[in-house]
């Protein structure tokens, strides 16, 4: 497997993952709304947009190489 490939595996998971963090992200910041922790919430809040920013930044990275590879079932941590 070349590097390229390798940055491929690595985009698409790290891109998953994100995407698994950001489906926690609302309940966090209603756990703390129901605590009357509403600035905790709004930093929750901020986090989940930055992240979002980060996974489209990842996303532009995995199109500039050609987008995700035909197999990543095989890929190693």
């Amino acid at each position: 497997m070349d590097d390229t490939q390798r940055l491929k595996i690595v985009l698409v998971h790290l891109i998953e993952h994100n995407e698994g963090h950001a489906e926690d992200y609302g309940r966090w910041i209603e756990l703390a709304k129901n605590n009357g922790l509403t600035h905790v919430a709004e930093l929750i809040g901020e986090a989940n947009r930055q992240m979002s920013k980060a996974s489209d930044a990842l996303k532009a990275a995995l199109d500039h190489l050609g987008g995700a590879p035909a197999d990543d079932k095989h890929h190693r941590h």
